[in-house]
């Protein structure tokens, strides 16, 4: 009786060890398969992320490269018509040598020529032209070179954000 107990109890622990060894088996291959898979997993993601970073450095050199060439081609724009009213003005300037004045012509309306000369007796018509001093004349070619450098600033700042903004001209 007592080896049959001691038989029973051996076969029931070797039984048991058994069973342990061979569900330890197969854990480890369940276990080996998922981080199989995880392995995977983290590989292609990494290679999505490395495509998307290869395409994020791509769109931002070309938009680099665009924004290069707005700011050189406003630039240029902004240089030439400061040029341009720097030329015009010494063109003035030598004509009118020797007095130095900006004449002005002036036309006015309909509107304000009734309520003009119904005030007045004596009218010029449609027309006037009035001469500014030396002073007020470089004042005016200033203030239209300030007014073009803004228009032309302006411009340049609005197409860098449309081109931030990905919607080109």
């Amino acid at each position: 009786m007592k080896t049959t107990w001691l038989l029973v109890v051996t076969s029931l622990l070797l039984g048991g060890i058994l069973g342990w060894v061979t569900n330890g088996w197969r854990l480890s291959a369940e276990l080996s398969g998922i981080e199989q898979a995880y392995s995977q997993k983290l590989q292609e993601m990494a290679t999505a992320s490395e495509k998307q970073l290869l395409y994020q450095q791509e769109k931002r050199l070309q938009l680099e490269q665009e924004l290069a060439l707005l700011d050189t081609r406003s630039h240029k724009e902004l240089t030439n018509a400061i040029e341009e009213n720097d030329r015009l003005q010494r063109l003035y300037s030598d004509a009118d040598n020797e007095r130095r004045r900006l004449r002005i012509d002036v036309k006015v309306a309909r509107s304000a020529a009734i309520v003009s000369a119904s005030g007045s007796t004596c009218s010029v018509g449609d027309g006037a032209s009035f001469e500014l001093s030396e002073r007020a004349g470089r004042a005016v070619w200033n203030i239209r070179r300030g007014v073009i450098s803004d228009q032309k600033k302006l411009i340049y700042l609005q197409d860098y954000v449309k081109q931030i903004r990905g919607e080109g001209y």
